[in-house]
């Protein structure tokens, strides 16, 4: 069984690809990203657009490196922002079949497949 961190404030409910349900807590590490704007033109309707890219924030890369040295080999599993903003090292979650679009309460994430940057 692979070993799953969550650096989530909330906790995750995962699916096995056997269909075991299970809970897995918040780590108390929160890792967080910081936004930031990049111009990528004008509408025509005058109004700007913006790309928004996700950098590491250093108190969250100093954490991650701690969970990563304490727990080798882990599937750190966070947000879609901490994903983008250490690519490979954070990884988002996947929702079942069939939790695509329900509400956060009642969603369920796959255990076996996870998406990365």
């Amino acid at each position: 069984m692979k070993k799953i961190i969550n650096v989530t404030p909330h906790p995750i409910t995962l699916v096995s690809p056997t269909g075991d349900v299970y809970t897995v807590e918040p780590c108390g590490v929160v890792i967080n990203a910081v936004p930031a704007e990049i111009f990528a033109g004008t509408h025509p309707s005058g109004a700007e657009l913006v790309m928004t890219t996700f950098a590491p924030c250093p108190t969250s890369a100093a954490a991650l490196v701690r969970l990563e040295q304490e727990n080798p080999g882990a599937v750190i599993l966070g947000s879609i922002i901490a994903a983008q903003a250490y690519p490979g090292r954070v990884l988002a979650m996947v929702p079942a079949a069939g939790f695509e679009r329900v509400p956060p309460a009642e969603k369920r994430m796959r255990d076996d497949k996870f998406t990365t940057f």
